[in-house]
């Protein structure tokens, strides 16, 4: 095997591992303590604890902006980080960055334009993308991506797994827009290490880190600037003043209320970081700031290892905290297997990509009255399952496959994942998952002939490049079969599990216009309020355009609201 299949398989492990935390030291010293009275809202004077030219809130990709300012004149830095483990849900990410018309992406021989770009994002996006934005996040990711050369020696590689989604709209390319993976003089960086190297350059660089110190309120002064936050440091609370606030406090996907009052239908698990409980947003919203695109998350359903029952999870507005069986395009694609709802029908094509095919469980049944896609289940036969490691349960690889071992898990002790059901026959199955056995039956039936051909007339499985770059190629590009996504689910025994829909991360936040400054309704900046990443609207209006934008987005953005607030 090939040095560069190996990076691609550390990408991809690193893709699926979203267990892992890196954990940290608590509070360092850096900026300057300062205790002049300041104004408040209301008329009372408030007494500064701390004092900072620039304070990012959030230790995800708001450690880029933290560095970019301590590295680009910025006379003092302070990050705040409400939990206890550094680098939140991005560093228990796969750590790919996406950032378009990268020279790494040219040195691949990838022939790419600004206006391809602009094009595919407002087509995926359905026109909601603001095109100023995605200029903006166009013109500066290059220049971000060099200058982490600079700043923390990394270089660039584009990965051809986790491409552009929304294959085939106007615009989309097949590969070297995402999934750009970073890499070191020691080689392949996953993002657990990608983040102990910023939080050692940030150190490096004077930059205070105040480790669970969560911001709770933003302060402003008689005019509307925003000049300093509020925050609990212990047992204590304190003010730090600051000239710029960068917020990059992440999702809302553990905040009930507002999946609930943002969400088109109910997300049942998570792996993004618990503390991402929506405090950015509702900070931002104090002080006037709009919102945008709420309704979005970054899809990523998942097999429900937990062994919560799903229909408790809808009725109580609950979310898992699912981590084993967080599907990355690993289980439900595989030869052998399929997804279907309780009437035994397939809700999409299995092989796509784990956004998209997330909202497949959007579909309301106006018959049913109910979201009739949640939860579905996962199915496969005894070829797949003796094939193909799935969440507890571990078995050996086909040679250039990526599955010989179980992502997110320590994998199987011998015993049966209690997770999963067994069965001798489909219409046992069936039952044991409460499906109907005559709807699976039909289902299938037809499923398997298809299969056996290499086609799937109904959702095209495995026709698309995606299809293939990711799924098929995470099955070991199978040259037994007439297509390397498609296998009959037909020998028995067979096997089944709960299927639902997740994020690793929610997609709409405090609406930012090309600098990175958060808005009002009426699109006026807020003196001195900046936010990047998972609380902000982003750049491609809520959209999963293609792996690792989440990252890039937040990066690059973070990159600009420096430039921006240093007047560079």
């Amino acid at each position: 095997m090939g040095k560069e299949t190996i990076a691609r398989r550390d990408f991809l492990k690193a893709a699926a591992l979203s267990g892992m935390a890196l954990g940290t030291a608590g509070v360092l010293s850096g900026c300057a303590s300062n205790q002049q009275e300041q104004a408040a809202p209301s008329g009372a004077d408030i007494t500064w604890d701390k004092e900072a030219d620039i304070l990012v809130v959030g230790s995800g990709t708001g450690a880029f902006a933290a560095l970019a300012a301590a590295k680009l004149g910025s006379e003092s830095v302070c990050l705040l980080e409400k939990g206890q483990f550094w680098g939140g849900t991005a560093a228990t990410s796969g750590g790919g960055m996406a950032v378009p018309l990268s020279d790494a992406a040219k040195e691949a021989g990838v022939n790419d334009t600004k206006e391809a770009v602009v094009e595919y994002y407002l087509n995926a996006s359905e026109g909601r993308a603001d095109e100023t934005v995605i200029n903006s996040f166009l013109d500066n990711g290059n220049d971000f991506l060099k200058w982490t050369g600079e700043a923390l020696g990394w270089t660039w590689t584009p990965s051809t797994l986790f491409g552009d989604y929304y294959e085939p709209l106007p615009g989309w390319i097949p590969f070297g827009r995402a999934s750009l993976g970073a890499s070191d003089s020691s080689g392949a960086l996953v993002a657990a290490q990608m983040w102990e190297q910023l939080k050692a350059a940030l150190t490096d660089a004077g930059v205070e880190i105040m480790m669970e110190t969560p911001a709770t309120t933003l302060v402003t002064d008689e005019n509307g600037a925003v000049i300093g936050v509020r925050a609990t440091s212990g047992r204590d609370e304190i003010a730090i003043k600051a000239n710029h606030v960068i917020l990059a406090t992440g999702g809302f996907d553990h905040n009930a209320d507002m999946r609930a009052k943002h969400l088109p239908f109910k997300i049942l698990a998570t792996n993004a970081c618990t503390t991402n409980t929506g405090d950015g947003h509702k900070m931002g919203q104090a002080v006037g700031a709009d919102l945008s695109y709420m309704d979005s998350c970054w899809g990523a359903p998942a097999i429900l290892t937990t062994g919560q029952d799903p229909k408790e999870l809808i009725a109580n507005n609950e979310i898992a905290q699912e981590i084993a069986g967080t599907d990355w395009a690993m289980y439900r694609g595989l030869p052998g297997a399929v997804v279907v709802n309780r009437k035994g029908h397939r809700i999409g094509n299995e092989a796509t990509a784990y956004d998209t095919y997330n909202k497949a469980f959007a579909y309301y049944d106006n018959g049913e009255m109910e979201h009739l896609n949640i939860p579905s289940y996962f199915i496969c036969d005894s070829a797949c399952w003796n094939t193909y490691s799935l969440p507890g349960h571990t078995v050996g690889s086909m040679d250039g496959g990526y599955f010989d071992e179980t992502y997110g898990s320590d994998g199987s002790d011998g015993e049966f994942p209690a997770h999963f059901v067994q069965a001798d026959t489909l219409e046992e199955l069936a039952e044991k998952l409460g499906v109907d056995a005559a709807g699976l039956a039909a289902e299938l039936a037809a499923f398997n002939e298809n299969a056996e051909q290499g086609i799937d007339p109904v959702y095209h499985r495995g026709e698309k490049q995606l299809d293939l770059n990711t799924t098929a190629v995470m099955a070991g590009m199978r040259t037994d079969l007439a297509n390397p996504c498609l296998a009959p689910v037909a020998t028995p025994p067979f096997y089944g599990a709960i299927y639902v829909p997740g994020t690793c991360g929610t997609a709409g936040g405090l609406t930012i216009n090309e600098n990175a400054q958060v808005v009002n309704a009426l699109g006026e900046p807020i003196s001195g309020l900046y936010a990047v990443g998972n609380c902000s609207s982003g750049v491609s209006g809520g959209r999963y355009v293609g792996g690792g934008i989440s990252l890039g987005s937040g990066g690059v953005m973070g990159w600009v609201a420096v430039h921006h607030a240093l007047g560079l």
